[in-house]
C-alpha cells in the first residue's frame, strides 16, 4: 500500500503483512536459531524487493540510511584492498554485515502501523526472554563457565544482545497495551537475571546507563523530579540486591578487581595501543570485517615498532593481542578505517537526534513516546556498551538497528514531529 500526497506524488509505502511476519520471525529468532534468523532475514529482503518491484516504490529514505550505506561500501572496499583479502575474501568477510545492513535499510524504508510496531516489539522481547531462559537451561546441562545465547554464541555478545530487549522492555511502560507491558516486564526481568552469571561488568554499566537515561527522560517529559529520585533509589536497591546474590560472586570479584587492581581497563588500553601502531597500513578503509586479530597480530605490531627504530621487547607490555578491539571505535579503526569511525559515530548521533526530542516532549502521544524512548535507549546501549566492547556488529547489531528502523517507520507514519533525512 502506497500513501500519496495531495499532488499525487508517492510519499511512503506501508509494510505488507508478509513483510511484517518475516520481520517478526527474524526478531524472534535472532538470539535463538542461526539458520531460521538468516533465512527470515533473507526472505524479508526478497519480499521487500518483490513488493517494491510490484508497486514500483522502494519506500521512504530514513535519517540513518547514508551512514549505513557508507559502512557497507567501506566494508567491501576495505576487504578488497586489504592485505588479508586472500585469507578473508570480501565475499566471505563483507557479506555477513552487508546482509545486516541491507536488512536495516529495507526495514527503515517502510511505514508501520501501531499494531505492526507492537507485534515486532513483542517478537523481539519474547525472543530475548526465551534466549535467557534457554541459555540457563543449556548452562545447567553442560560444563560451561557462562550461559550463552544459542545463535549469538558468546557470553559477552549475549550480554550485549540482552541490552536490546531491556531497552525496548523499559520503553513499553509508556505504552497503553497491557499485554505488551507484561512481555516487556518479562524481558527486563530476564535481562537483569542474566547479568550476575554472565559476570559482564560492561553489561552492568550499560544496564545502569539505560535505566538512568530512561529515568531522566521520564522525569523531564513529566516535569517531575521525584520520578528521577525514585528511579535512582530503585537502581541503587536493585544493584545492591544483585551484587549480594551468591550467583553474582564472579561478578563481584571482577568489579572489585577492576576498581582496586592495576588494570582498570582490563587490557583495552593495550588493545588500542596495538591498533594505533598498525591502523595506518590501511588508514581510510581498514582491512575488512572480522580482520582485527589478523591486522593487529604481534608479529605485525613488532614489525611496525621496530620499523620506527624502537625496541619492541622493551615496550611489549604496552600491547595486547585479541580478536576484536573490545571497543566499538577501536574495532572500527582497524576493520573499516577512519571512514568507518566517522560513519559509526554519525549513525549513533543520528539515532539520538532522531528520537531524543520526541522522547522528552511533553504531551506526546503515548505510542509515539514509547517508540522514541525505545530508540534512545537502544542507542544508549550501543554507545555505552561500545566503550567496553564491540557493539553493532552481530546479532545484537541487527536486532537493535533493525528495531530502530521499525520505530522510525512507525513514527514517520504517525505524523510525529521528526527531523528530516
Amino acid at each position: 500500500m502506497i500513501d500519496r500526497s495531495a499532488s499525487g506524488q508517492k510519499q511512503a509505502r506501508a509494510a505488507s503483512m508478509v513483510e511484517v511476519a518475516l520481520l517478526a520471525l527474524a526478531f524472534f529468532a535472532l538470539p535463538l536459531f542461526e539458520a531460521p534468523k538468516n533465512a527470515a532475514s533473507l526472505l524479508f529482503l526478497i519480499a521487500y524487493a518483490v513488493q517494491s518491484l510490484r508497486l514500483r516504490h522502494l519506500g521512504q529514505a530514513s535519517l540513518f540510511e547514508w551512514p549505513i550505506i557508507g559502512l557497507i561500501a567501506v566494508l567491501w572496499i576495505g576487504s578488497t584492498l586489504s592485505e588479508f583479502r586472500d585469507v578473508l575474501p570480501p565475499q566471505e568477510s563483507a557479506a555477513r554485515w552487508s546482509l545486516l545492513g541491507l536488512f536495516v535499510l529495507a526495514a527503515g524504508r517502510l511505514n508501520y502501523s501501531s499494531r505492526d510496531m507492537k507485534i515486532l516489539m513483542a517478537a523481539l522481547l519474547l525472543g530475548g526472554a526465551w534466549a535467557v531462559i534457554d541459555s540457563f537451561y543449556a548452562w545447567s546441562l553442560n560444563d560451561r563457565s557462562f550461559p550463552e545465547f544459542r545463535s549469538v554464541g558468546h557470553v559477552n555478545h549475549s550480554g550485549m544482545y540482552s541490552l536490546i530487549p531491556l531497552a525496548v522492555g523499559i520503553a513499553t511502560v509508556k505504552g497503553r497495551a497491557w499485554w505488551l507491558k507484561l512481555i516487556g516486564a518479562c524481558a527486563v526481568a530476564t535481562t537483569l537475571a542474566y547479568l550476575p552469571p554472565s559476570s559482564s561488568l560492561v553489561s552492568g554499566i550499560a544496564i545502569v546507563a539505560i535505566i538512568a537515561v530512561a529515568a531522566v527522560m521520564a522525569s523531564y517529559a513529566a516535569r517531575r523530579l521525584r520520578y528521577l529520585i525514585v528511579a535512582g533509589l530503585a537502581v541503587l536497591a536493585l544493584g545492591v540486591g544483585i551484587m549480594t546474590l551468591p550467583v553474582a560472586q564472579e561478578f563481584r570479584a571482577e568489579a572489585v578487581e577492576r576498581v582496586t587492581g592495576d588494570d582498570l581497563w582490563s587490557g583495552r588500553d593495550k588493545i588500542l595501543n596495538s591498533a594505533l601502531e598498525v591502523y595506518d597500513r590501511h588508514p581510510l578503509f581498514g582491512t575488512g570485517f572480522q580482520s582485527f586479530g589478523l591486522a593487529t597480530a604481534e608479529e605485525i605490531v613488532r614489525a611496525e615498532v621496530e620499523g620506527d627504530g624502537r625496541n619492541y621487547d622493551a615496550i611489549k607490555d604496552r600491547y595486547w593481542f585479541f580478536g576484536h578491539g573490545h571497543n566499538l571505535w577501536t574495532t572500527m579503526l582497524i576493520e573499516r578505517g577512519i571512514l568507518g569511525v566517522v560513519l559509526i559515530t554519525w549513525l549513533i548521533m543520528a539515532y539520538f537526534r532522531a528520537f531524543l526530542p520526541l522522547a522528552i516532549r511533553q504531551g506526546a502521544a503515548s505510542s509515539d513516546q514509547m517508540a522514541a524512548q525505545a530508540g534512545v535507549l537502544i542507542a544508549t546501549g550501543f554507545l555505552v556498551a561500545g566503550l567496553g566492547n564491540t557493539t553493532m556488529m552481530n546479532e545484537h547489531g541487527q536486532a537493535g538497528m533493525g528495531m530502530i528502523a521499525i520505530l522510525w517507520g512507525y513514527l514517520r507514519s504517525s505524523d510525529a514531529p521528526l527531523p528530516k533525512p
